[in-house]
């Protein structure tokens, strides 16, 4: 992490300033722990994702500006997506990922105890 923290100006200036309490003037030490933890070890690799993640973020503002473009996007994308549901993305990775099954809770009567 510190070599990408060195070699990328704008990423050195981002941490810095989360690191030197510009975020956080009323207590300037609040963010120290993060920017300390992510130049020893950054085990998400979010250093790593910085420079792509600004570009792709550059790449999203220049079609926002097009908005026949923007808009032409955005419906391919929804109309794309499928189906999405939170209880069905737990339960394919309880199966699939962790190897788990469910198991049934009883629900108590509202307003009784348990």
């Amino acid at each position: 992490p510190w070599q990408l923290y060195e070699s990328d100006p704008e990423l050195k200036r981002a941490v810095d300033a989360i690191a030197d309490g510009t975020f956080s003037p009323e207590n300037p030490g609040l963010f120290r722990p993060l920017t300390d933890a992510l130049l020893s070890s950054d085990p998400y690799m979010l250093l790593a994702d910085y420079r792509s993640y600004v570009d792709c973020q550059a790449e999203i503002e220049k079609a926002y500006k097009n908005a026949k473009k923007w808009t032409k996007m955005s419906i391919l994308n929804t109309a794309k997506m499928g189906k999405f549901s939170s209880d069905r993305a737990i339960s394919e990775y309880a199966r699939d990922i962790w190897g788990v099954k469910s198991v049934p809770v009883e629900l108590g009567n509202p307003g009784s105890p348990g």
